[in-house]
């Protein structure tokens, strides 16, 4: 038996959201889905481009990681910090 009038159960703000959106048409999801191959081509790429770096030059890139890592580091602390 479906509920009736105020016996239906309330939908979230998120349900809710979702439940009203519009479908995306078949051109809008091309473009996503070609999209998301294109990124992930690239970071195909960067992971094989740094994979060979490495195997090249071992101390030199893993220098680099590390020197990346830190930065983020420090961005993340600086972040926090200041919220």
């Amino acid at each position: 038996m479906r509920p009736s009038g105020d016996d239906r159960p309330k939908l979230g703000p998120f349900l809710r959201q979702y439940a009203e959106q519009e479908q995306k048409t078949a051109r809008e999801r091309a473009q996503e889905l070609l999209l998301g191959g294109a990124a992930a081509a690239g970071m195909l790429a960067v992971l094989v481009g740094v994979l060979l770096a490495f195997v090249r030059f071992p101390l030199p890139t893993l220098g680099a990681l590390v020197f990346l890592w830190g930065v983020g580091f420090v961005v993340l602390l600086a972040k926090r910090r200041l919220t």
